[in-house]
């Protein structure tokens, strides 16, 4: 018997791959249910997301896991709505190389139930590490992604992450029952959420009669300015930030004084720099602190501030 091989042209052979796919594609897209062209989660999920805190279980890439746990990685995440956006705040920490970082971003709905993730602020400790001041992988451009929600499980996926070489991450986090900031984060917080000029989340941070004091307003007595009560501190911080088009704070250093009588008090080093000044800054900040709040911060600079020469009018 004889047996004729049939070869098949190379178009032909392309159409018998592609074409069943295709089926299968459309077949999909006719069963999957329907979304408006901006879909987010449902208005109950979003509220759900901000009850409790979220810490990280595991993370991996498209083409592997990201072998985070190695390097002693830790993660909590918290986050606020706003309207039909997210706040998300990441607190984490390496033990290999020793950083921690503090991370605020905004995530606002896009077409197709997408998200697009906008980095807001950036405070490391130490200022400088061996991994380039980032504490793990950070890139200051927008990203997009996904985020799935079930239960007590979040799942967001980033697509083209730093964290992957430019492929897709998958983060998983898990609730927590809501607690207090510790000392550390409440002043990375703070120095986070002053670069975000957001007077408002600045204040959050202060006890309901906290107290901020000044150097800057002037005062019948020459002394420092001191705005008492929550409110008052958003006031002063509102109109400070109107000043300038920009501004920068680097946390550069975050010291415990707890000792005998100075129980809860804790110093934040800085350099500070604005649209205003001729160079940066060097200061502090003396924050005394209990419960995840702040009682009192007062701001002392060391070195004075030089203005910056504007130019002679033509």
């Amino acid at each position: 018997m004889r047996y004729t091989l049939r070869t098949m042209s190379p178009s032909r052979r392309l159409r018998s791959c592609v074409l069943p796919y295709l089926g299968l594609l459309l077949l999909a897209a006719a069963c999957a249910p329907t979304k408006p062209a901006n879909a987010a989660l449902p208005a109950s999920t979003l509220q759900a997301l901000s009850q409790g805190r979220w810490e990280w279980v595991s993370a991996d890439c498209v083409d592997g896991t990201l072998e985070l746990g190695k390097q002693g990685f830790e993660r909590a995440l918290r986050i606020e709505v706003q309207g039909s956006a997210l706040r998300f705040t990441y607190d984490s920490s390496f033990v290999q190389p020793a950083c921690v970082s503090t991370d605020v971003w905004t995530l606002t709905p896009e077409q197709g139930g997408q998200w697009q993730l906008t980095p807001e602020a950036h405070v490391v400790l130490p200022a400088s590490t061996s991994t380039g001041a980032q504490c793990g992988a950070f890139s200051p451009a927008v990203a997009h992604g996904v985020l799935r929600a079930t239960g007590d499980t979040l799942q967001e996926l980033v697509f083209g992450s730093p964290w992957c070489r430019g492929f897709d991450a998958r983060f998983t986090y898990r609730r927590l029952p809501a607690a207090a900031l510790d000392e550390a984060a409440l002043m990375r917080h703070y120095v986070a959420h002053w670069n975000r000029r957001d007077a408002s989340a600045v204040a959050a941070l202060f006890a309901e009669q906290g107290v901020l004091i000044e150097p800057f307003t002037r005062t019948d007595d020459g002394g420092p300015a001191r705005h008492e009560n929550r409110e008052q501190v958003r006031v002063w911080l509102s109109q400070a930030f109107a000043t300038t088009p920009w501004l920068g704070l680097q946390l550069t250093a975050v010291e415990n004084l707890e000792r005998g009588e100075q129980a809860g008090q804790w110093l934040a080093s800085w350099r500070y720099m604005d649209a205003r000044l001729a160079s940066p800054v060097s200061g502090r900040n003396l924050f005394v602190v209990a419960a995840g709040e702040i009682f009192a911060s007062e701001i002392q600079l060391l070195s004075e501030p030089e203005a910056r020469v504007q130019p002679a009018a033509p």
